[in-house]
Formats: structure tokens, sequence, C-alpha cells
């Protein structure tokens, strides 16, 4: 299905908006680029500057990093770009082991971690990619359908079970690589414990949606609420108060864990390289984001890190925009005109862990006025919260941050009106920001977000999608992910304009109504340094094609 495009300049604006010590983007990569004159006072000079404040700073961060990246890739090439990877050794993983135990405090229960079985396509006997249970991924390294990692904390020790296959299977399927104790031998040890308390956890295993509170009074028994008791009467707390210590070791990445994570940014920079060399009007996002994934594979990617996105137009408005989400069974995909937006947040996996890009380029012309400004926003905005992911780093604050560099931008641009701060506060801005900035990557490209204790609830509608709300630690890897967005559903809502009358222009909003998003996406890590951007080698294009 094709979709119309409207392209509209910025009101009173003739020149070319122009960031400080940055190319315009008119040009293609490589070439020289005109610059505009000089820039008006604006509201984003203080106390949210424009790049040119931190320019020096955070360019000689990306241009460490982008060396320190590419000279992974290179070692890993054999005719072109290809990944290899190492497994852990057991030293380093006997580490994580014995962190993860040193947390549990237990004295003689006995675990159970799953990695899980392959989930079926309903109505058939085919099955989905199977993945491990990212806890089991983290303290094994390993994954068949059916492994199983057991511990005995009266003992201190920990078994590692595999599946074996019979010679029936084996006419089928290949073999699972062997690791550790057949599976059939489990139930026997179980059995030879079946008098300690046992705790299921990774795949399968039941919990609740929150810890139970310690230490608090129980109105009807008078009693204290102990950790014991609550277990009692929160079936799978200690299995969720299990589950989090891991997810605790899992925040913070050791070199092994960043060497898979490298070698998947590598990966990436060779897809979104040949979307930079090849995109052009007249291509579909299917023909963009099959070419790009093949170049994940051929450099040695073995999956996707999640379903790429990869939206043209106003599609780049939909936040999870994935081929066939209309129709799995004849899906549509859209025809890239010249001028086009093209927003793609993609990214390879290697060795279970996750890489998680976003570029938004204009395909086959130079950009509007809107285009540029918007752009030169959303990057002023990475950049200046990319150089804020430091040690002790509150990430809600850093959000915050982000949000108002985005609302000062959009008062320039005549879209809000008002005092960024209080824009920020009302949940104005969030009608364009409407995501948190980022998350913590890993093992899942949503890294540990399934565990309910990560942040408490908000109603706040700029906070109640923030993500995990942390303080930042060395060996964090988190994305830095701030965008723009003309989204109908927000946009036309009768109750919102009602409520931002007075913030909003509506007038011009309703203007770029179709324009879609620009969104601009790093994986950086916390050191106790400078943040290093893993993705860094993946050039930011405004133009291609």
């Amino acid at each position: 299905m094709r979709v119309g495009r409207t392209r509209r300049r910025c009101r009173g604006r003739t020149a070319r908006r122009s960031v400080p010590g940055r190319s315009t983007g008119h040009a293609r990569a490589g070439e020289p680029r005109p610059r505009a004159g000089p820039r008006p006072a604006s509201p984003l000079s203080q106390p949210w500057p424009w790049p040119a404040a931190v320019a020096s700073l955070v360019q000689g961060q990306l241009r460490h990093s982008r060396a320190k990246n590419l000279g992974i890739a290179r070692a890993g090439r054999s005719g072109g770009v290809r990944v290899r990877g190492v497994k852990p050794t057991d030293e380093a993983l006997a580490e994580r082991r014995a962190r993860v135990a040193k947390r549990w405090e237990l004295t003689d229960e006995v675990v159970v971690l799953r990695a899980g079985e392959p989930s079926g396509w309903s109505g058939t006997d085919q099955h989905f990619a199977f993945l491990p249970h990212p806890d089991v991924a983290y303290l094994a390294a390993v994954g068949s359908p059916g492994t199983t990692l057991a511990y005995d904390a009266a003992a201190g020790e920990w078994e590692l079970f595999g599946p074996r296959f019979t010679p029936e299977r084996l006419v089928w399927e290949q073999p699972p690589t062997p690791v550790g104790r057949p599976l059939d031998e489990l139930e026997e040890w179980l059995a030879q414990r079946s008098d300690r308390t046992l705790i299921e956890l990774g795949a399968g295993a039941m919990m609740p949606d929150v810890l139970p509170a310690p230490a608090e009074t129980n109105d009807e028994s008078g009693s204290d609420g102990t950790a014991a008791e609550a277990g009692e009467l929160a079936p799978g707390a200690a299995a969720l108060r299990l589950s989090a210590a891991v997810a605790l070791e899992r925040m913070t990445k050791d070199e092994a864990e960043l060497d898979d994570i490298r070698r998947a940014a590598t990966a990436s920079t060779a897809g979104f390289e040949w979307v930079y060399a090849n995109a052009a009007p007249g291509m579909t996002e299917r023909d963009i984001q099959v070419g790009m994934e093949a170049q994940f594979y051929a450099a040695g990617a073995p999956r996707v890190a999640y379903d790429s996105i990869v939206a043209s137009g106003s599609h780049g408005a939909y936040l999870h925009y994935v081929y066939a989400g209309d129709d799995p069974l004849r899906p549509a995909t859209r025809t890239i005109e010249a001028g086009d937006l093209l927003l793609i947040d993609a990214g390879a996996q290697f060795g279970g862990y996750a890489s998680d890009v976003t570029r938004t380029m204009v395909v086959g012309a130079d950009p509007t006025d809107e285009q540029q400004f918007l752009w030169d926003l959303v990057l002023s905005a990475q950049q200046q919260t990319i150089d804020m992911c430091r040690p002790g780093a509150v990430w809600k604050e850093v959000h915050l941050a982000a949000a108002r560099i985005l609302g000062a931008g959009l008062i320039e641009m005549g879209l809000l009106r008002g005092d960024p701060t209080e824009l920020v506060t009302e949940g104005a801005v969030a009608l364009f920001f409407p995501h948190g900035l980022g998350h913590l990557l890993g093992l899942s490209v949503h890294d540990i977000t399934s565990v309910p204790y990560s942040r408490e609830p908000s109603d706040d509608p700029v906070l109640a999608k923030l993500g995990p709300n942390r303080v930042l630690e060395r060996g964090m890897v988190t994305t830095v992910e701030p965008g723009i967005y003309f989204i109908d559903a927000l946009l036309g809502d009768p109750a919102r304009r009602e409520k931002f009358a007075e913030s909003v222009v509506w007038e011009r909003a309703d203007e770029l109504r179709g324009f879609g998003g620009i969104r601009i996406e790093d994986d950086v890590l916390v050191t106790d340094g400078d943040p290093e951007v893993l993705t860094a080698a993946i050039a930011k294009p405004l133009r291609i094609g």
C-alpha cells in the first residue's frame, strides 16, 4: 500500500538549519556540504545547550569508540566482515555462578533453572526458532532445549544437565552439542534431595507480579511479615527473589559479554552500510529489510536480535512498525518515494547478545527544513544524554534531560508554547516523545525488563514508559534513543487536544501529521571514564540515495 507524503517547510524559515561543528546533511556521505548562516537566539541555548557546547567531548568519544569497534571488525574479517566469538571460559562461568550464589544467600535449598522448550506454531507441528531462558544462557553459556542448570545450596555445587537424543530422533535431527550430565539423570539427582525445598527458575517458573514487602505487620495475625512468612503467603515469591538476584548480576557485563555485544554491533554495521549504499526511491521497505538482514547473516550473526523496524514516510510514527504487522498472511509493504524519511531500528544478535540501533535518513532528496531541524534536534538530545551515561547517574534524570532538550526545540519550531520544564512535567512533550530514552541491553534486547522489581508503576505521562529506573553503574550497557514523532492516535485524540489546548500549537502540529518520526539510537557502555558508544562505527547520514 502506498502512503502519500506531504513536504512542508517551516514557517518564516528560508535557510536550512545547521548545527555548529556538523555538516548540514544535504550532500551524499563523504562530499563537502554547505553551511547555513548564524543560528538566531534560541530557547535551546540555556540551560540545554545546542551540540556545539559538547561537540568536542562527544565527538572525541565517538572517534575513540569507532576506532575500537572497527578494529574488532577487521580482526574478524574473512573476505568481508565476519565475526566469530569465543565461549566464556569455565573460570568466567564459575565466577558468574559464585556471584549469583552469594546474592541468593541460601542454606540447604535446591534450585533448578530450565532453558525451556521450543514454542509451537498454533495448530501445526512446526516450532519457532529456540532461544534459551536468558538466566540459563548467562550462567551456562549453552542453551539447547531442555538444558537444565541445578544448584545444591548445602554443598555449594552446580550441575549442568543436557539433552541426549535417541537413535530414532537422530534420524530426523542433528544432535545437540553434549554438555554436562545427560538430562535423564536430573530426575534421580532431584530424588536424592527430595527432602529439601525446591525452587524452580527459568522457563516455566511461576512468579508473583511483585516481591512481598518484608518486615511489615500483618493486621490479621499481628505478626511481622518476615521473608519466610511472605514466601509461604505468596507462592513463587522465593523464585522471584532469586530471579531478581540473577538480574542484578546480568545488569553489569563482564568482558566475555561485552565481546559478544561488540561482535553483534559489528554485524549490524555491515547491514546498515548496505542500506546506505543501496537504498533508493522505488525500493520497498521489505526490499531494504531483506538486503540489510542478509548482511547481518553474512557477517556471522546467527539471527536478528528482534523484528527489524523498516518504516518509511508516515509509517515512522508507529514506534514498533514491523513487516506483516498488518496481516501475517498477505502483508503489505510501502514503496519509498524521493524525499521520504526512512527510519530503521534493527540489530544483529551474537552469542545470544543483542545490538539495537536506529538511524533515520531522507532518501533520494535534500531534507526539508522540518526534516533537517528535527533531525538536528534529536541528534543534539542524543549526544548530550550519551555524555550523561556515567556511574551514579539516575536514569530518570537522563530521560528528563532529553525530554527538556526536545521540548525546547519544539518551542523553537512553533509546535509548543511555554517553559520546557513545565511542558515536560505536564506531559505535552510526551505527545511527541512518548517512550523512554532507552533500556538496558544484553541477552534480551530489552534486558531484564521482565523482572517486576525493576521499577515502580507510574501514572505520570512522562515516566510511565521510562523503563527500569536505575542508577547507572560501570559495566551497564544501555541504549540512548531519543525521538520525535507525529502520531495520529495522539495528535487526533479529542481529550488530549482539550487538555493541551494552551501548550500545543495544534494548527502547526496538524500540518505535520503524516510526517512520520525521527529516532537515533546507539548502544552505550558505562565506564569509569567517558561513555563508550559500542555502535559508533555505524554512520549517521541524514541523506542517502
